[in-house]
């Protein structure tokens, strides 16, 4: 979490504060560490100042995992809302990240992990999850991979990010970010083939909607046609209409819905850079 949140923290001037645990719970990590994923993403893109804080609670036989934050609150005639698949932040306008609390209530149901909320208007919220607690693993337990070895794919790597909200855009772009990549976020379509300049990016992740000037994969065609090179790229959407699923699979595209879940990201981040070539050296092969 600290990992992935501290600099799109940092940028909002936000403490972020993660406090360690030695608990151990029964779940799939996959699936427990994606909720957490998404309640911390929320906590930071909707908190404009202040502070977030994740922790741990003992109970009885259950672990509480607590999301903490001093952002605008609920208020109470929404909370019963905020899991709907379409929800949208009060203020919010367009198609962004929303609040992906859809996915957060499908994945607790499955593990049948509780999600709790309280909430004071203007003070702040906490989601939590409740998870079985079990006694401690041997210590001989296989660690993590080092977050060098996770990140390294995106070190360095230049990324274009296409999208005409705001809010979806600051969001990825700080992801994006605190993984180590260089990013250029623009907003249309005219921009993004301004600001590439001469250097191709070894990254396109586009809106698949771009208003008024083409899709997205118009954007990927015209850029890749500029440059002479089959730059990586992939889309992200709200649009669930199967019409929009089908174009973007008949041209062999990736798409990913919002809100996007930060793992998923990542994890299509890293597939790409590590299984394409850099655009620059496909670009001088090809002219030679």
């Amino acid at each position: 979490m600290e990992t992935t949140f501290a600099q799109m923290a940092q940028e909002k001037g936000l403490a972020l504060r993660i406090i360690p645990s030695s608990a151990w719970v029964r779940s799939d990590l996959t699936l427990l560490s994606r909720i957490l994923l998404n309640l911390v993403a929320n906590a930071v893109n909707y908190t404009a100042r202040g502070r977030v804080i994740v922790g741990c609670r003992r109970r009885t036989d259950t672990l509480r995992i607590e999301v903490w934050d001093s952002g605008p609150g609920i208020p109470e005639d929404q909370r019963d809302k905020i899991f709907g698949e379409f929800y949208r932040a009060s203020g919010q306008a367009g198609p962004g990240l929303g609040l992906g609390l859809a996915i957060v209530d499908r994945l607790s149901r499955l593990l049948d992990h509780p999600i709790e909320l309280t909430s004071a208007e203007g003070k702040g919220s906490c989601f939590a999850v409740t998870a079985p607690a079990v006694e401690a693993k041997a210590k001989s337990v296989e660690p993590l991979p080092a977050t060098d070895t996770v990140t390294a794919a995106a070190t360095g790597k230049r990324v274009l990010v296409v999208d005409d909200d705001m809010r979806a855009l600051e969001g990825i772009g700080a992801l994006l970010r605190s993984w180590g990549c260089s990013v250029l976020d623009v907003r249309s379509f005219g921009a993004a083939l301004a600001q590439t300049n001469e250097h191709p990016p070894n990254l396109i992740i586009s809106d698949y909607h771009l208003a008024g000037e083409g899709t997205g994969i118009d954007l990927i065609e015209r850029l890749r046609c500029e440059f002479n090179a089959t730059i990586p790229a992939f889309l992200i959407s709200g649009d669930m209409a199967p019409e929009c699923r089908q174009r973007v699979s008949a041209g062999g595209y990736v798409l990913l819905h919002k809100p996007v879940d930060p793992m998923t990201l990542r994890a299509t981040v890293d597939r790409f850079l590590r299984t394409h070539a850099d655009p620059e050296r496909t670009r001088t092969a090809t002219a030679l």
